[in-house]
């Protein structure tokens, strides 16, 4: 479920299943994924993968968890990328219906945008993790031998 470039209108994500690579509008997707009674706002549920149809969750990071231990390793990029989509999402309005704001009451869910100071620091040639060869996402059907 590798995050690996957002874009203003779509992000390209790896399969963790089966590794193809999916470009997703950031139009279909929401905050928001509803269990029983509650929605929790800090997951994002993408589309099924159009090649092996597994269905994955971007999960943001929790406002009291700790700075991640390995700057500017690949999970700690993805974990700011994840917050930036997040973040996009809220600012659009693409809120599941039971988080959207009712009778101009302000919303509550929390929301984290990327700073410019983090752009510039982790992400220079823009919102994009460069990967090795090896690890390039695949297109949907391609083989990966």
């Amino acid at each position: 479920m590798a995050i690996h470039e957002v874009t203003s209108e779509d992000v390209l994500q790896r399969c963790a299943r089966c590794g193809s690579g999916n470009r997703l509008s950031l139009d279909t997707l929401e905050v928001g994924v509803a269990r029983r009674e509650d929605v929790d706002d800090g997951l994002v549920q993408l589309p099924p993968c159009p090649a092996c149809r597994s269905t994955e969750f971007l999960i943001r990071a929790a406002e009291s968890e700790p700075e991640h231990p390995a700057p500017g390793s690949f999970g700690h990029l993805h974990r700011l990328l994840v917050g930036h989509i997040h973040a996009e999402l809220v600012q659009r309005g693409r809120l599941h219906t039971v988080l959207k704001p009712k009778g101009g009451s302000a919303g509550k869910v929390l929301m984290r945008p990327l700073s410019q100071e983090a752009r510039e620091r982790w992400f220079p040639q823009g919102l994009c993790i460069a990967v090795s060869a090896d690890e390039q996402p695949r297109a949907p059907g391609e083989s990966s031998q």
